[in-house]
């Protein structure tokens, strides 16, 4: 369905139909939204795709690794996201001296994309491995996340604590969990290369594999044994 869609805009140009369909799966990459008006522009006279990678940048071309100069004006850089940085470009440092960001690399991780394991009383939104790809509410999603934020800042204080931090065990068994879940769904598909959901070594953690109804199930009440305190 997406790839005849695709062709029919396009008509009859079979090398630039190679160049625009896909070869990896579907919704594999950040879809474009388009109602066909881009497609269309890329069979105009005036307009050429070109997907040859960049050798570099002259004051007044592109030079393509082909060794094909091309002309320009003016030149837009969309150079992609720091996907796997998360929480950059903040300096966060645990019970251990390790900045956080050193720790994860490019494998971020943490208990229910809230909390860390070494990092007392730090809670995260919109952290590791919740990002959506897949349609719902990432406000929802980010509600859930809040209501069990403040389920632990009533358990931290109401309990008289001052510091509370997720247990190893639960951390390690909930990487395990998503990633064995992760390796499933088509955004880990060996044949998605180039993305930004991907890390270097090829690895999805800054996405979500859950459905919605569970990480809600999962996050609307605390259990206070997947917790160290003190």
């Amino acid at each position: 369905m997406f790839t005849d869609w695709i062709t029919s805009q396009i008509g009859d140009d079979a090398e630039l139909a190679a160049k625009v369909v896909p070869d990896y799966p579907a919704t594999g990459k950040r879809t474009l939204q388009d109602n066909g008006s881009w497609l269309t522009t890329l069979t105009r006279d005036d307009v050429d795709l070109v997907r040859t990678p960049i050798a570099r940048i002259e004051p007044d071309a592109v030079v393509t690794d082909d060794g094909r100069r091309h002309p320009v004006d003016v030149l837009v850089y969309a150079t992609g996201f720091e996907a796997n940085k998360v929480l950059w470009p903040m300096s966060i440092v645990g019970r251990d001296g390790v900045d956080l960001g050193a720790r994860w690399g490019e494998r971020p991780v943490a208990y229910l994309g809230i909390t860390v394991p070494g990092y007392p009383n730090l809670f995260c939104m919109y952290g590791p491995g919740t990002n959506l790809a897949s349609g719902g509410s990432l406000i929802f999603h980010s509600e859930c996340q809040m209501r069990y934020i403040a389920q632990c800042l009533e358990h931290l204080v109401g309990g008289g604590h001052r510091a509370m931090e997720p247990r190893q065990e639960r951390c390690d068994d909930w990487v395990r969990r998503s990633q064995e879940e992760m390796a499933t769904m088509v955004w880990a598909h060996p044949s998605v290369e180039h993305s930004f959901y991907k890390n270097a070594d090829g690895e999805v953690y800054t996405l979500s594999p859950w459905r919605l109804v569970d990480y809600w199930a999962w996050t609307r009440t605390l259990d206070p044994g997947d917790f160290v305190v003190e």
